[in-house]
Order: structure tokens, then sequence, then C-alpha cells
């Protein structure tokens, strides 16, 4: 194995890796283990079981990154996971807060599109986190996919 020369631009990719799979896992485990105490193996809503499976796949993809593996398709399914990420938070918010994404109940807001997806930009801070730091992943993952030989 050959040692990698010192790029702060990985190091700081690693990081933003990390912190994204936190905020996935964290939300994704505790939401379903609140249906899980009430009895409920799969939740009516799928973000979470989704959460719980893109984060542990966001930390392999970082383990595959360490151990040596061809960057450049992890790099590109991190941007895309990113993508989803930030295009599904507010696909999801428009749609009506639908618990199938895409199916079920919904609610809808009243008003300016435009002005209902930035209050949801700073609805609080594990939102506005979160956001922030999928698109700075999704952008540095780029510059690295782009640099990679």
């Amino acid at each position: 194995m050959t040692l990698r020369a010192f790029d702060p631009l990985h190091v700081v990719a690693a990081h933003l890796v990390i912190l994204v799979a936190v905020i996935h896992l964290a939300l994704g485990v505790s939401n379903w283990l609140t249906y899980l105490a009430g009895g409920i193996i799969v939740p009516p809503d799928v973000r979470w079981p989704l959460f719980v499976l893109s984060g542990v796949a966001i930390v392999a993809g970082l383990v595959a990154a360490i151990a040596g593996v061809d960057r450049r398709p992890l790099y590109a399914a991190g941007v895309g996971l990113m993508i989803v990420y930030v295009v599904g938070y507010f696909a999801w918010h428009v749609g009506g807060h639908r618990p199938l994404l895409i199916v079920g109940p919904g609610t809808h807001h009243h008003g300016s599109t435009l002005a209902y997806l930035v209050a949801h930009v700073f609805a609080g801070p594990v939102e506005f986190l979160a956001l922030v730091s999928e698109t700075a992943l999704a952008s540095l993952l780029g510059v690295l996919y782009y640099r990679e030989d």
C-alpha cells in the first residue's frame, strides 16, 4: 500500500462525510426507534429506514476510500446521494410531507413556493447544517472527482 500525500481537500471531505453520516444516522435511528418502541417494525414514514441505510452506505464509502478502492466511483456516488438528500428534502416539503415520499396523505403550503423553500432552509439548526453540509460535500466530491487521475 502506498501512502498518499496529505491533501487538505480529502481531510475536509472526510470530515463532511462523517458529519452528514452522523446527521442521517442519528435522525434515522432515533425516529425509527420511536416506531419500534410502539411495535411498528416498518414505519409509515420511509425516510427513517432510508436515512439509516444511506448513513451506513456513506460510512462504508469512506472506509472503502481509506482502504484504497478506486475513488472516482465513490465520489460520483457521493455526489449523487448528496443531490438526492438536498432535492429530496425540498421535494418532500413541496410534495406535502407525504410519508411514503410520493404517495399517501399530504399537507399543502400556502403562498409563495420560493418563500416556503427559503423558510425550510432556515427551519432549524439541524436542517440548516444538513443542507449546508450536503451541498458543500457534493461540491467538494465533484472537485475531487474531476481531479482524480
